[in-house]
């Protein structure tokens, strides 16, 4: 199965652009495409649910009024970068990400349900449904 994306609007585009997700066989849905730029947090949360996506965002207000991991079904990507945005620090953070995932998740290194994982430049912090945390250093 197809893992599907909805990146907010607060995300660099041209950096998940860099990445080559789309050719890796994802499916992803920008602000543009969606109705979504401008759209307020919670919309964008219920969408991503309606449409089984995982949520990726740069926008700590959704980790701030208590977005736990069983509120978005197949996921949460919090991307942290500090202390700017830009597409370079981005695409760098998804990068380590996905390596990452192909490390310690070789077996289904897309799968995201039920799970939100904070990436920041130390590394990955993986709060799963039940409340458990765990930290990994890139």
């Amino acid at each position: 199965m197809m893992t599907k994306f909805l990146v907010d609007e607060d995300v660099n585009q041209k950096a998940v652009r860099i990445v080559d997700a789309e050719q890796k066989g994802f499916d992803i849905l920008y602000p543009e495409q969606g109705s979504l730029k401008g759209a307020p947090d919670h919309f964008i949360q219920k969408r991503a649910i309606q449409e089984d996506r995982v949520l990726v965002t740069c926008d700590r207000h959704f980790v701030t009024f208590g977005l736990h991991p069983d509120q978005v079904r197949n996921g949460v990507l919090w991307i942290k970068p500090s202390p700017r945005r830009s597409q370079k620090r981005i695409c760098d953070l998804l990068q380590r990400f996905c390596e990452f995932l192909q490390k310690t998740s070789a077996d289904d290194p897309y799968n995201f349900k039920g799970k939100m994982f904070e990436i920041s430049d130390n590394g990955v912090q993986v709060t799963t449904e039940d409340g458990k945390t765990s930290t990994f250093n890139f």
